[in-house]
């Protein structure tokens, strides 16, 4: 989940928030101009601040069970992850900057609590009592999921919420000693800003590390060592000992040029324009005024459709000539950088494709390109998945022996190989049968854009379909 979904998220859950939190600053209202000002001088005031800051942290109650705990379904039941730090390992092996959203937005959610609760209650404002409330409110909250289905109980979860309360009650303490001293103090500074000065600190070495880094992470490499010790693993491969090298190649993004060529090919005019996220999405229009929307992703990918027209099976007459006219605009349109294999398919599209060749160990371009056209030979559609691999270098790889060796240790993911397939019945345990009928070398984008060599190793667990992908690259 992106910044953008999860932003949209919480504005849907803060509806019923600012409603409750609303409802309560309504009632605090009428209960002080109806009632409390009338009331004789000598009585005992109420604290109003205090009531405010009571509507608020029940309003943040409801807006953490909304994410925790309401409308989470029930397909997690007694499922765990205790492994610590988990989620940082997966972020980093796979760079993924929305797996480390995850941790954060985990730390953030639990800010308030430690903010809160020493404002409310002046026993919170000792750390040794806040802190087995916090601990005791993401304890209850992963106990409840585990138990309801709602959710997998993670001790990332538990250290991430716990982490967030700290920094929360650092936060406080930090403004006690602004508004006590009218100053901001150096020590208090640093002191209570240690936790997210330290995180940063820490994220910024990563960075650092992985900048430094040849070639990128594959995420593949994110995963937990299985149990092999009492399970059955067999082969009737005859596996190699020699070690070997294999290429890595870079994968080249052409995508600069591409309004321009297709609005001067395609006589199309530009409406507006949106760029997300490295993603652009443009609106054109040809003379005829019809529509089309070109979008242009970060990966170098992009397609051209007309916005309103529905793809209808030309009759055999007409797709020989189609075939033709595709031929002759796809040679105007320049966008093949050598002959690839053509294919018609249905409804007026015809598709090039470029086969992978990794083993030729030279520069070559893979993908395919499809275009589609009306019965009058208009375009109406345009998509380019060509990409241009460079070749970088030769490196050594583990050998089918080794490969082998790692699946008897462990030490691979386990890869849902459907949608049907449940996480129980993708975890290897005591007892199990696992045959490895083939161990082949195929290939594998990382997160710099390397396309790397992994080994493809298939065969049966329990006499079911099995696979998973090892990295080559010793």
């Amino acid at each position: 989940m992106g910044v953008t979904d999860i932003m949209n998220n919480i504005r849907i859950l803060m509806l019923p928030v600012i409603l409750i939190v609303g409802a309560e600053f309504l009632l605090i209202g009428l209960y002080y101009f109806l009632y409390h000002k009338k009331q004789q001088s000598n009585r005992k005031k109420i604290n109003f601040k205090q009531l405010i800051l009571v509507a608020l942290f029940i309003g943040y109650i409801v807006f953490v069970c909304e994410l925790t705990i309401f409308g989470r379904g029930s397909s997690h039941f007694m499922q765990m992850n205790l492994q610590p730090f988990s989620g940082y390992i997966d972020a980093w092996k796979k760079y993924s900057l929305r797996d480390l959203q995850n941790c954060i937005f985990n730390i953030l959610m639990f800010v308030p609590l430690g903010i809160f609760l020493p404002l409310l209650f002046s026993k919170f404002k000792l750390f040794k009592w806040l802190l087995p409330v916090v601990v005791m409110a993401t304890l209850s909250i992963e106990t409840y999921q585990t138990l309801t289905g709602a959710g997998i109980f993670e001790l990332d979860d538990l250290i991430n919420n716990s982490l967030g309360g700290i920094i929360g009650y650092q936060l406080y303490r930090l403004g006690s000693s602004i508004v006590q001293h009218k100053k901001i103090k150096m020590k208090s500074l640093i002191g209570n800003l240690a936790i997210p000065l330290m995180m940063g600190l820490i994220f910024i070495g990563m960075m650092i590390v992985y900048a430094q880094q040849e070639f990128g992470h594959l995420a593949i490499n994110a995963y937990t060592k299985s149990n092999m010790s009492d399970v059955d693993v067999t082969t009737s491969l005859d596996l190699h000992t020699a070690s070997t090298v294999a290429p890595v190649y870079k994968k080249i993004i052409h995508t600069d040029e591409v309004e321009t060529l297709l609005q001067k090919k395609l006589d199309l005019s530009e409406l507006s324009r949106q760029d997300i996220s490295g993603d652009r999405e443009l609106l054109l229009k040809d003379k005829a005024e019809n529509s089309y929307t070109l979008f242009i992703n970060s990966e170098g990918n992009w397609s051209l459709t007309e916005d309103l027209y529905t793809p209808v099976q030309p009759s055999l007459a007409v797709q020989e000539t189609l075939v033709k006219k595709a031929k002759s605009m796809m040679d105007e349109l320049s966008l093949l950088p050598k002959d690839g294999e053509f294919t018609a398919l249905d409804n007026g599209v015809f598709e090039w494709t470029l086969p992978d060749q990794a083993e030729l160990n030279q520069d070559y371009w893979l993908g395919e390109v499809e275009l589609g056209l009306k019965p009058d030979g208009s375009l109406y559609s345009l998509s380019y998945n060509i990409h241009e691999h460079q070749l970088i270098r030769e490196v050594n790889i583990l050998s089918p022996a080794e490969v082998y060796e790692r699946i008897k240790k462990g030490k691979f993911p386990q890869i849902k190989y459907n949608a049907l397939v449940t996480e129980e019945e993708l975890l290897i345990k005591k007892g199990d049968q696992l045959t490895v009928d083939l161990i082949e070398l195929s290939y594998m984008y990382d997160t710099k854009d390397f396309y790397q060599p992994i080994y493809r190793v298939s065969g049966t667990l329990n006499g079911k379909s099995w696979f998973t992908l090892i990295q080559a690259r010793k």
